[in-house]
């Protein structure tokens, strides 16, 4: 097809042209020369819309799991009182489970809580699991505790932690390894279930505009599914895949060695070095306002002898999930210690780079590490991060600016948070939380900046910058259709951007 528009954006830096000549998929000439090349045989499309721009990318996100369960409530902004109300009217899914996801207790009201005895009142003999908004924690009822013998398979001595009131009661609420030995016990969805809830979450990316993503954290029965999808030709998107470094049948993954598929990629594997900040969980090098420093995943030394030996003996990819600064620094050692050519060829990823010290943050550009972002997180957690931290970290906190000059990939980190691109890059462009005030302007992003973390930045991550994230010749014609400019609109503007379709209207052809 031959597509014309005044205003057709080749990158994220701005370069623009006004024709695209796409054959076989992928863009075979630009501007008066693709006027030329075009022949009768191709459909010409003038899109009504403001711009056309390259397809974007999401660099961390999760398509299915993660409290992503068919008949799942929603209970995201609501307080205590409301996500009780919310339960109420819940009804059990087939598994006689009720399910609930989003829950934050930064949303509660003042002298709110939320405990196992309120869900017993509601639940007496249901079993109820509500994961927190980050998946780092749930809250149960009693009938949870028993029906998955918790007490019986639950070991203390794993990085997790079981809140107890003052009678040394469990509240309900589990956090990390807690949580993880509960949901493992409950009745688990099918692959059925799973490939339709990719699908589905797939299909929502495909209309804000995202074309390709990094699926961040994938068992490698999981990946069978993916695999088997691709083989059949109805993966909606470009995959990329990072494997969990501690599944059990992680072996046979290193026997069989990374996969490559037409829109299919699995040549990395994911750690997770810590917990999460609004739980706590974050490894951090100073306490908490409240006290503790989170949670360290793994026994110390362990990153630090695993990666390299991934990276350097089986060639594939690391990106490890590290939110506090601590578990950062932890992270870039490890890094440190693969040879610098093994790690420009392979190009190590961390996830989050939400509180990094000021001495680590020139580290990431010095050892080749990408930055995987997901700057929705700012926008959430601004409002309660000065409850949670020291001033001193949150001098530390999304250090977007200070990471310079490395590489950015940005993504949402759904169902954590909001899918929308385009709520990211505004957030990243103002800094602004939830509630309307900016939490360090300073470190903001440029709209090229963010723009090319969603575009190239997200490409180069995940090794397909000669297919995606520019429109320039050769690369995929992956190109979307916008109702905003985003060069030249308010981030108000750009929180509210829809993509058009790219549709011949009458009189085009």
């Amino acid at each position: 097809m031959l597509i014309e528009h005044p205003t057709i954006y080749l990158d994220a830096a701005g370069e623009r042209t006004d024709a695209l000549l796409i054959r076989d998929g992928r863009v075979q000439a630009t501007g008066d020369d693709a006027r030329h090349a075009a022949s009768s045989d191709d459909e010409t499309i003038r899109p009504d819309a403001a711009c056309l721009f390259p397809a974007l990318g999401d660099a961390h996100i999760h398509l299915w799991g993660f409290g992503l369960r068919v008949g799942t409530v929603d209970l995201r902004g609501m307080n205590a009182d409301e996500a009780l109300d919310a339960l109420a009217d819940a009804t059990p899914r087939d598994d006689r489970w009720v399910l609930a996801a989003n829950l934050d207790e930064h949303q509660f009201d003042d002298g709110q809580n939320l405990t196992r005895k309120q869900l017993d009142t509601l639940f007496p003999s249901t079993p109820v699991c509500i994961h927190r908004v980050d998946r780092h924690a749930v809250w149960v009822n009693t009938e949870a505790l028993h029906r998955t013998r918790f007490d019986q398979i639950y070991n203390p001595s794993e990085a997790g932690h079981v809140e107890r009131d003052a009678d040394g009661e469990p509240t309900g609420r589990l956090v990390d390894a807690a949580a993880q030995t509960l949901t493992a016990a409950m009745p688990q969805a099918d692959i059925a279930e799973d490939r339709q809830m990719f699908l589905d979450s797939a299909r929502r990316l495909h209309n804000l505009g995202v074309r390709f993503c990094t699926i961040a954290f994938c068992s490698v029965a999981h990946l069978e599914m993916l695999t088997d999808l691709a083989d059949d030709g109805k993966l909606p998107l470009h995959v990329d895949v990072l494997v969990d470094g501690r599944d059990p049948d992680f072996d046979r993954f290193l026997r069989e060695g990374p996969i490559h598929r037409p829109r299919l990629r699995a040549a990395g594997v994911k750690f997770f070095a810590d917990g999460a900040l609004g739980s706590a969980g974050a490894h951090l090098l100073e306490p908490y306002r409240q006290g503790g420093t989170g949670l360290r995943m793994h026994p110390e030394g362990f990153l630090k002898r695993r990666i390299p030996e991934l990276m350097e003996d089986h060639g594939l990819q690391l990106a490890v999930h590290a939110i506090g600064d601590a578990a950062a620094r932890e992270v870039l050692d490890a890094f440190e210690a693969v040879s610098p050519a093994v790690r420009k060829k392979l190009r190590p990823r961390l996830e989050h780079a939400q509180i990094v010290a000021e001495s680590d943050q020139p580290r990431f550009a010095e050892l080749d590490v990408i930055a995987s972002i997901q700057p929705i997180h700012l926008h959430s957690d601004a409002p309660w991060a000065p409850k949670k931290l020291q001033d001193h970290q949150l001098r530390r906190l999304f250090p977007w600016q200070r990471l310079k000059p490395a590489t950015f990939a940005a993504g949402s980190d759904f169902p954590i948070d909001d899918i929308n691109p385009w709520h990211g890059v505004a957030a990243a462009i103002t800094r602004r939380g939830a509630d309307g005030e900016p939490f360090r302007p300073d470190q903001a992003l440029s709209r090229q900046e963010i723009l090319a973390a969603y575009t190239t930045g997200a490409a180069f991550a995940s090794h397909c910058e000669g297919d995606f994230g520019r429109l320039t010749e050769g690369h995929r014609g992956a190109v979307i259709a916008l109702d905003t400019d985003p060069f030249g609109a308010e981030p108000e503007q750009i929180w509210d951007l829809q993509t058009c379709k790219l549709e011949v209207a009458p009189g085009n052809r």
